[in-house]
């Protein structure tokens, strides 16, 4: 089941090369730019830049959720997006 989930991502063009999917993910840069290859009009691109800090990953990971997620009916949890913060393991 992971593997699929790889084999998926590695099909999208991202800005980044995946190395380590959680640690990858964690910023929700690469999540932005995934849902957007799929949903152009849905994603705005300048509201996520990539970040080590941790607010700042939050805060990208807040802000997908608030405007893009909510909209295809997907709602993280605080825990959640604290844990891709924290490259949690198969959190993404």
């Amino acid at each position: 089941e992971v593997e699929e989930v790889y084999a998926w991502v590695d099909q999208v063009p991202l800005s980044r090369p995946k190395r380590n999917i959680s640690r990858d993910f964690s910023d929700g840069v690469l999540l932005a730019e995934a849902v957007s290859h799929f949903y152009p009009k849905l994603v705005e691109m300048h509201n996520y830049s990539a970040a080590n800090a941790h607010a700042q990953k939050l805060y990208n990971w807040q802000t997908l959720n608030k405007k893009v997620l909510k909209r295809l009916g997907i709602t993280l949890s605080g825990k959640e997006m604290e844990d891709a913060c924290n490259c949690v393991p198969l959190v993404v």
